[in-house]
């Protein structure tokens, strides 16, 4: 059993419920028992879910015995990656706010791996506790404020130099690949919508990243940027407390 820094205990399969914000979608609960199915097969519309998740790995540039989070983690896979890359010195966490999710996550634990029912707007680990921190297809689910929170949250949780990698969806500018991709953001949603009308450099950078890396996948549907966090200003990093 662990008692996690924000007092919620994961332990095997039992995690207990909290208070969720009001953008959380609940359908991740129920979707929890196919996710990964599910993964697969939409993950193959984008170069495959093994492709995806090596993108990730090779962007995030990870070294044995770092402290790595997974923001909003699903069902554990990537962590599980992760895990590997960083060896057994290493340290590697999972939030999500779905139960279901970290439930099936769970049955993926290696020693070096721990899984926590929370919030990314109130990540439960003190001011540059992580050495690189990831958000895999999450931003795009949250509302624009929400959004900005996250990525300043993780600036906190970042150490000075510590790097954020980020993986969502890109704009495409293949005129039938863009029919195809409006169709398919009518179905994930407003907030993916949003998501795409803005830019996520811009946004990284003002949430206390210099961005270092950017690259765009599968017809520039994917697009995936990195950044380092600086220095941690008096009430967390841009002021934040």
């Amino acid at each position: 059993m662990t008692l996690t820094m924000s007092g919620y205990i994961s332990c095997g399969n039992t995690i207990p419920n909290m208070r969720k914000p009001k953008h959380y979608r609940e359908d991740c609960n129920r979707i929890a028992f196919i996710y990964d199915i599910l993964v697969r097969f939409i993950s193959s519309f984008f170069g495959g879910e093994q492709e995806l998740r090596r993108i990730t790995i090779d962007e995030m540039e990870l070294n044995p015995d770092q402290k790595v989070l997974d923001v909003c983690c699903g069902t554990g896979t990537l962590c599980a990656m992760i895990a590997e890359a960083v060896g057994s010195c290493g340290e590697v966490i999972g939030i999500d706010l779905s139960e279901n999710m970290l439930k099936k996550a769970e049955r993926k634990r290696k020693e070096n791996m721990d899984f926590e029912i929370a919030n990314a707007e109130e990540i439960p680990y003190p001011d540059g506790y992580f050495d690189r921190v990831c958000i895999t297809f999450g931003l795009h689910e949250m509302p624009y404020s929400v959004r900005m929170n996250v990525l300043r949250e993780i600036a906190r949780v970042l150490t000075a130099g510590g790097r954020i990698t980020v993986l969502d969806y890109a704009r495409p500018k293949n005129a039938l690949v863009g029919l195809l991709f409006n169709v398919w953001m009518l179905v994930e949603g407003a907030t993916a919508r949003d998501f795409i009308r803005r830019d996520l450099v811009l946004m990284m950078r003002s949430s206390g990243f210099d961005v270092c890396g950017e690259s765009v996948h599968w017809m520039n549907t994917i697009r995936v940027v990195s950044g380092v966090a600086g220095e941690i200003r008096e009430g967390g990093r841009n002021g934040r407390k």
